[in-house]
């Protein structure tokens, strides 16, 4: 390997940061799953590392694999924290709502609590995988 410059070892420090943040979200996901906090956690963890290492890709060795590993965690729990924000954007509406209007809103959250739980194991599977620990 060629010698590292500064801003090769600041880059390479960067993203090893970003990826501790990852994993340590991702251990206390494991520890105790709770879907709305953690998914969006993960999410947003996994988006600055992909951002930073998309940024600094000359200078990072094995860019494409932390970025594709952290496309596929973001892919794989994408369902489950839209319908987190679809419900809790439909319960402020429904505040405003009238009770016909709150109905119907209720039938959506209804539904949307239903698929959200069937894309939690998707969820909950991505952080479990092996394959997108995200290692150097």
């Amino acid at each position: 390997m060629p010698p590292r410059d500064d801003v090769t070892a600041w880059a390479m420090a960067l993203v090893r940061r970003r990826m501790g943040a990852l994993a340590a979200v991702r251990a206390k996901a494991r520890r105790r799953w709770k879907a709305g906090r953690h998914v969006h956690e993960l999410r947003t963890n996994a988006r600055r590392l992909r951002a930073a290492v998309e940024d600094l890709r000359t200078r990072v060795p094995g860019a494409q694999a932390l970025i594709d590993a952290s496309k596929e965690l973001g892919k794989r729990t994408g369902k489950v924290r839209d319908a987190h924000v679809l419900i809790d954007k439909l319960q402020h509406y429904r505040h405003f709502a009238l009770p016909a209007e709150r109905s119907e809103i209720d039938v959506i959250c209804r539904d949307l609590r239903k698929a959200g739980k069937a894309a939690q194991k998707s969820a909950q599977a991505a952080v479990a995988d092996a394959r997108l620990e995200l290692r150097w």
